[in-house]
């Protein structure tokens, strides 16, 4: 006679309990398995604990397939954004295939999939807010030059950013720049009216 201490760990994204009434569900089972249930809400509603495990997934691959690589505060800033219909499967894989198909050692946003920069291919800025952000003052001073149009978009595109990430950082790596252009940009701004 063999004795064994048999721990039985089961997932399910279906809310048993409710399959059960609805008879889809074994109710025998459901109470067998049933022992202590944990629930884990989705990546979506953890959006603080994306970032740390992209950090890890990336060292536990970096080391497994003996590569050195490292993300581009822009690329957290934007898979710390993205929605993971997939949850921690879809961020594993993701993570996996960027350290193995990337060639550099800094991995860019321009090596992500297109449905991770989709969501964030938009600014929030539609065409009324770029005309006005373009369009000369009414008041019968000169029309601006381009310079000045352009100077004026990039300080409103900045402003939004600062409003919506709170850091330099975050809205640096939201724009596309580094933190420290961002900061010198800012200064000159406060320097001109």
């Amino acid at each position: 006679l063999r004795r064994t201490n048999v721990r039985l760990l089961t997932a399910s994204h279906h809310d048993l309990a409710a399959r059960v009434k609805e008879g889809r569900f074994r109710e025998d089972l459901y109470y067998r398995l049933s022992v202590v249930p944990i629930t884990l809400p989705p990546l979506r509603e953890r959006r603080s604990e994306v970032i740390p495990l992209l950090q890890h997934y990336l060292r536990h691959f970096c080391q497994r397939h003996a590569l050195v690589r490292r993300l581009d505060p822009e690329v957290l800033e934007l898979l710390g954004g993205h929605a993971w219909p997939g949850n921690i499967r879809e961020l594993i894989n993701l993570v996996e295939r960027l350290v193995v198909t990337t060639t550099s050692e800094v991995i860019t946003s321009d090596v992500l999939p297109a449905e991770y920069l989709a969501a964030h291919a938009s600014s929030g800025w539609d065409d009324s807010m770029m005309l006005g952000a373009i369009t000369a003052p009414g008041d019968g001073s000169p029309e601006r030059t381009l310079k000045e149009h352009t100077e004026a978009l990039e300080r409103r595109l900045i402003e939004q950013a600062l409003e919506k990430h709170r850091t330099t950082r975050a809205a640096a790596a939201s724009l596309g720049i580094n933190q420290s252009t961002l900061v010198k940009k800012m200064q000159k701004f406060t320097h001109t009216p």
